[in-house]
């Protein structure tokens, strides 16, 4: 007997199994019906609501009057925030794009009644390279499902944006550094290591509060945090991280002070000069004097100016009669300082030679060598 002749169903089974398919096709096509009127179902009650809520009735016309201009008073509420700048689908931009669109949202929140609302309006700013295309896949979508809308709500479109747009496992890239020595303190304050410190720790997704101050410890700089450890009142408890943030930014205040003063006391207080009671230039007279007085007030620590005197060989301002480039001129000597010339040059003849005391000196020679 032939195997497919023993096997082949009967006219009955044949129309059963026809019936069965034709109710299976039904049933989906039911489902498929009714999902379809779902979606149109949602989409009327979404607009019906969206336009009770932009629905406004209509105001009067205002007859413009002439006032005069009178300074309104303060309303007490703060300026609009900035808005956010445009997007273009930078993942190392994308968190703070996102961040500025909600700190927006939230301070308008009176703008935006309903989370579509807030969707399209962060769609708007999305307008070049990988953000448009973005943007114009969820229009699409939108508009090949009878416009209901690609996400349900605020939430849902803020986790898909994260996952396109922020940097992929900056989890895993914040453990590694964590569990490495990148992230310690070394030369930099307590207040830059702690910001970076609070971003890893977020974004990798630690909450044991034992475990984020034994990771702050060990990247603290260990001056701080013996000092911290080794209170004797006071010190923070290890699973308060908040009280440890605290004291390192206290201690770190306090050395930065302490430095500063050490510093001040290392350096020598200026010393002001002495005031002189007149600017006008002073002639001090005769060369006794021009002698004396620079020695009696450099006995006396007090700075000489010589632009306070005049020469009293030349007369002229700016210096002293030690320093004047005239003394070697015998035109320029007094009558005094060529006899005082004299006696030291006949003086010093018997020393070189005692026994010709009778010896004269020539004046032509004391001028001789003065030339």
């Amino acid at each position: 007997m032939n195997p497919v002749e023993q096997y082949a169903p009967s006219p009955e089974e044949l129309r059963f199994m026809a019936l069965e398919q034709a109710l299976a096709d039904s049933q989906a096509e039911g489902k498929e019906t009714q999902r379809q009127l779902t979606m149109l179902l949602n989409g009327f009650k979404r607009l019906e609501k969206l336009l009770e809520e932009q629905q406004t009735p209509p105001t009067p016309p205002t007859i413009p009057v002439k006032t005069n201009p009178v300074r309104a008073a303060p309303t007490g509420r703060p300026p609009p925030p900035a808005l956010p700048s445009e997007f273009d689908g930078d993942r190392t931009r994308g968190q703070a794009f996102l961040n500025s669109c909600q700190t927006y949202i939230r301070l308008c929140s009176d703008s935006f009644p309903s989370d579509e609302i807030k969707i399209t309006w962060v769609l708007s700013y999305m307008k070049s390279g990988r953000a448009a295309k973005w943007a114009a896949r969820v229009f699409k979508w939108e508009e090949d499902n009878t416009g209901y809308p690609k996400f349900l709500d605020w939430d849902e479109f803020r986790a898909e944006f994260r996952k396109d747009f922020c940097p992929a496992h900056a989890d895993v890239a914040a453990i590694n550094k964590l569990e490495s020595t990148a992230y310690y303190q070394k030369t930099r304050s307590v207040d830059d290591y702690l910001d970076e410190f609070l971003d890893l720790v977020m974004e990798a997704g630690y909450t044991d509060p034992k475990i984020i101050v034994v990771k702050f410890r060990k990247g603290l700089d260990p001056q701080i945090q013996n000092t911290i450890a080794t209170m004797a009142y006071g010190r923070p408890s290890d699973s308060i991280p908040d009280a440890w943030y605290e004291a390192a930014k206290n201690v770190d205040q306090n050395r930065a002070a302490n430095e500063a003063f050490k510093l001040a006391s290392r350096t020598p207080a200026p010393t002001t000069p002495a005031r002189t009671t007149s600017s006008v230039p002073v002639h001090l007279g005769p060369p006794s004097l021009s002698r004396i007085l620079p020695s009696v007030l450099r006995a006396n620590s007090t700075p000489v100016n010589p632009a306070l005197f005049n020469c009293y060989r030349c007369h002229k301002p700016g210096h002293l009669a030690t320093d004047c480039p005239q003394k070697h001129n015998i035109w320029m000597l007094s009558v005094e300082e060529i006899e005082m010339a004299l006696m030291v040059k006949k003086d010093m003849a018997k020393i070189e030679d005692p026994l010709e005391e009778d010896k004269k000196v020539d004046p032509k020679d004391f001028v001789q060598d003065n030339e």
